[in-house]
């Protein structure tokens, strides 16, 4: 055992250069234990918390081991704090809690865009009522419809509509939609039920606000100019990979680069920005080197690496500064400064120094998919080639000749790109594995040979011909730039269409518990971010997580929160949702979360015909109904009308805000939403 105990510590003791990369991970290691706490904690028990770490600090100042256990504990409670702060400052403007089925709105719109319908969808502050009062709201998301004219941040506007409360998850392990907006400012959605009206505003922005309506203004005027000059499938696409727009695709299209592996592209993220900071920087150094004055005076890399910064914080700002996008420029950023001051800057600690400053500016990112996926997937291909990267060269390389000839450059160049955009795909999606199955239920299957022929048209026309649009569109002469940018798209749409109709392109899959994707996730950095041999521990780590497949069960039956929506499982495990109209986004979801399609036209029909009564089907599912109940394998009671029973006792769903049940010989398991998600600032009021 001692001999064990020496063996780590000898290695922990030889990593001393590796510690740093651990912080980031144990400052979000704390913001997850935030959020795993079923009910809120009190600010003052994290204060003591601090305060004790600081005293048993000053007491154990001599002992470095108890500093180091202590230095520990005292990052996680940095990151644990940072966000309850955040949360805190966050809860001082109340949440809706009530729907509103009709009520007179004024506001200023925050932001723009477009929804899954292509319609617009604005974040309003100031809000008014019809008498000019103050509604104590705070931000509310709202789609407008009925022909309202084409509005700009920064504008007031009038209009009469709906309100409801954030919409809480909808199943047990579901995604929660009310966290992520309370964290983004917003208190609640809803839509117009009639036109939206520009009105003139009472009071004057602040010049912080002006700025980020200018940016916002920007962000639209780009995007009506590729509306103009592209169509609808093309301009969709570049709107999202130049302005972060994603509401104009179509959900067809959606799929399809969802199920062919190239999603990744319609996100702004590392692929984006370093080719565009790439481009701008051999540009510049380009059109120094045709001026001999200037070439002869300096090194135009310094110059370069400037404009370059400048390029990317522009893209930045009019992309929207989602979560990818702040990390790719923080490590863009981090490698300029590197070749301004000479310094080699692609390393692990660049990642770890990115991650800790999104965590420290946007603590609730770390439980997003966008976070957790973009890191995961650059940590693993920064540890790949520290540790294989001469290896792959010398197989790239190939036997040594003295003067090859132009073919033969040409052959290897081509070679060279095709090994290098496979193994780095295998390892991104890898990496990225465990989240789309946690986050996505779905698989792509064939990701590599889609971004085998797709890279190329990304990388030699469609991101140099956006920086060339970008730099016209001050002058109004984009157009023949954004002409390329869609033939390029129209390309790549074109390879997406294909690869996600091969056979089996994509497969749905049940969704990963939340301890194993947290297994697999120590594991994973424990291998790439170690260097000695006790790093392949990790691959323990990796393969029980993934195990934790095998002990998902999908319930018998999901109910929402007023007991009009019921899925029930039938005799091949299959979910099935008893007849109902609407709740479309509900029925996705859970077919989604279960790894499940939707039924037939015919089973459709067997099911209306026993949902009314009118016939049975035992070989199928288990469900006997007259006009008013029905029963499910003689144990659970459906009262027609949003009252359940199980064994004889009543489900209170209203405040379970749903359940998963889950039958057993000896009794019912069941699951509710609020167990899940807790009582918290942003669901309990």
């Amino acid at each position: 055992m001692l001999l064990w105990f020496d063996k780590i510590k000898e290695q922990f003791l030889q990593e001393y250069d590796r510690w740093f990369l651990w912080v980031p991970v144990l400052f979000g290691v704390g913001i997850l234990l935030y959020f795993a706490l079923p009910v809120e904690p009190s600010i003052w028990l994290t204060l003591g918390v601090v305060e004790a770490l600081i005293l048993a600090a000053i007491l154990l100042r001599h002992n470095i081991h108890a500093l180091g256990i202590l230095a520990v504990f005292g990052v996680m409670i940095l990151g644990f704090a940072n966000v309850q702060l955040k949360a805190v400052y966050l809860a001082k403007r109340p949440i809706l809690t009530e729907n509103i089925d009709k009520i007179y709105l004024r506001g200023r719109i925050v932001s723009l865009d477009y929804n899954s319908r292509g319609n617009q969808r604005v974040v309003l502050d100031n809000l008014e009522d019809f008498d000019e009062q103050p509604l104590n709201l705070g931000q509310i998301r709202v789609s407008l419809g009925y022909g309202t004219e084409p509005l700009k941040s920064g504008q007031c506007i009038e209009f009469v509509g709906k309100i409801m409360p954030l919409p809480a998850p909808s199943l047990p392990g579901g995604y929660q939609f009310d966290r992520k907006s309370f964290f983004e400012g917003l208190r609640a959605s809803g839509y117009s039920i009639s036109r939206a009206l520009p009105v003139a505003c009472h009071e004057a922005p602040s010049l912080r606000d002006k700025f980020g309506y200018l940016i916002d203004r920007i962000r639209e005027a780009i995007v009506a100019k590729i509306d103009r000059v592209l169509p609808p499938d093309e301009a969709g696409i570049t709107a999202a990979i130049v302005a972060g727009e994603r509401g104009k695709m179509s959900q067809e299209l959606t799929n399809n680069y969802r199920d062919s592996g190239l999603a990744h592209f319609l996100s702004i993220s590392g692929l984006h920005m370093s080719m565009l900071a790439g481009l701008m920087f051999f540009l510049v150094r380009f059109i120094m080197a045709l001026i001999p004055a200037l070439a002869l005076r300096g090194d135009s890399k310094r110059p370069a690496a400037v404009l370059a910064i400048v390029m990317s914080l522009i893209y930045l700002l009019i992309s929207g500064a989602e979560i990818p996008t702040q990390r790719a420029f923080i490590m863009t950023f981090i490698v300029l400064l590197g070749v301004l001051f000479a310094r080699r800057a692609i390393s692990m600690k660049t990642i770890a120094w990115a991650a800790l400053i999104v965590l420290i500016i946007a603590p609730e990112a770390v439980v997003g998919a966008s976070f957790q996926m973009s890191f995961a997937a650059v940590v693993a291909l920064i540890a790949f080639y520290e540790k294989y990267a001469g290896a792959l060269q010398r197989f790239l390389r190939g036997p040594s000749v003295d003067e090859p000839s132009l073919a033969a450059k040409v052959l290897r160049g081509v070679w060279v790109y095709v090994v290098g955009i496979i193994v780095s795909d295998l390892i991104a999606s890898l990496a990225t594995l465990p989240f789309a199955i946690y986050h996505f239920n779905r698989v792509a299957l064939y990701t590599s040979l889609a971004n085998l022929l797709a890279g190329p048209i990304i990388g030699l026309i469609i991101m140099p011909f956006v920086l060339v649009a970008l730099l016209l569109m001050p002058f109004g002469f984009e157009a023949w730039a954004l002409q390329l940018v869609g033939f390029g798209v129209g390309l790549v749409n074109d390879i997406t269409v294909w690869v996600a109709s091969l056979p089996e392109a994509a497969l749905q899959v049940f969704s990963l518990p939340a301890w194993g994707l947290a297994l697999i996730v120590l594991g994973g950095l424990w291998l790439a971010l170690w260097t000695c041999s006790w790093r392949k521990w990790g691959f323990v780590l990796i393969f029980i997580g993934f195990l934790s497949l095998f002990t998902v069960r999908s319930p018998d039956m999901l109910v929402n929160d007023d007991g009009s929506l019921i899925a029930l499982k039938d005799n091949s495990g299959e979910l099935v949702i008893l007849p109902v109209r609407g709740k479309n986004f509900d029925k996705k979801v859970w077919l989604e979360k279960n790894a499940d399609e939707k039924i037939s036209a015919a089973e459709s029909r067997k099911l209306r015909r026993i949902y009314q009564g009118k016939d049975t089907y035992p070989q199928w599912l288990d469900l006997q109904c007259d006009k008013k109940f029905c029963f499910y394998k003689n144990r659970i009671k459906i009262i027609k009308g949003g009252k359940i029973e199980i064994d004889g006792k009543a489900l209170n769903m209203v405040d379970s805000l749903g359940a998963a049940v889950y039958l057993h010989k000896k009794g019912a398991e069941i699951k509710t939403v609020r167990a899940y998600c807790g009582c918290r600032l942003w669901n309990c009021y």
